[in-house]
């Protein structure tokens, strides 16, 4: 016959008790933090989100402020362009008018393309000696050209009225045509009289400045 022991049964009894506390409690908890765990997270999760969406936001505007000024800038040089191409080519026909008309003047015949090339060489100086300037940054009287203005200007109108493809050909005319004291006359106003009147234009700009 077992004898029975009071210390053993309370004993066993205790420990079912704080076992069933000690489950209450990890279901308590387990109630209660996850509304506080998910809170956390869903903050950071928000903050992340936002991070994540910040950035490519910030790119696009750079993009598309690249994109407009880049848009804006083949349009000054188009814009120069076609101001430049037409404003040779009203010349040269006036020049060709002037000099049909007129029998004595026959000898300058082409000579036209020279002088345009002189003076586009003049303005291209004139622009170089400017110094360029951005309007948002510059003081009120600060003397000089954006640096749109100069792509208008001297990339645009320069390029396109000045012509070397023009003055190549005449040459190979006239060498065709075994006119070669004209060729070497021809060529060396081009050339020397471009580079002489880009120095000229240049130092008059610089002068100008300083003023």
């Amino acid at each position: 016959v077992r004898s029975f022991h009071p210390h053993h049964g309370m004993t066993s009894g205790g420990n079912i008790i704080l076992v069933l506390l000690a489950v209450l409690l990890i279901n308590v908890s387990a109630f209660t933090s996850p509304h506080q765990s998910s809170s956390i997270s869903a903050g950071s999760l928000f903050a992340k989100q936002q991070k994540k969406q910040s950035a490519p936001a910030g790119r696009n505007l750079v993009i598309k402020q690249q994109l407009s000024d880049m848009i804006a800038d083949m349009a000054a040089v188009g814009a120069g362009a076609v101001a430049g191409a037409i404003s040779r080519y009203q010349l040269g026909n006036i020049a060709t008018r002037i000099i049909a008309e007129d029998k004595r003047l026959s000898g300058l015949t082409g000579w036209h393309t020279a002088a345009i090339n002189i003076f586009g060489s003049f303005i291209l100086g004139s622009l170089a000696g400017t110094p360029t300037i951005d309007a948002s940054t510059a003081k009120p009287d600060a003397k000089g050209i954006s640096p749109r203005m100069r792509l208008m200007a001297g990339v645009g109108f320069c390029g396109s009225f000045t012509t070397f493809s023009t003055f190549s050909v005449d040459i190979v005319g006239m060498l065709n045509s075994g006119k070669f004291v004209r060729a070497i006359t021809y060529a060396t106003a081009n050339n020397v009289g471009g580079i002489a009147a880009a120095f000229a234009g240049f130092n008059m700009a610089k002068r100008m400045i300083k003023k």
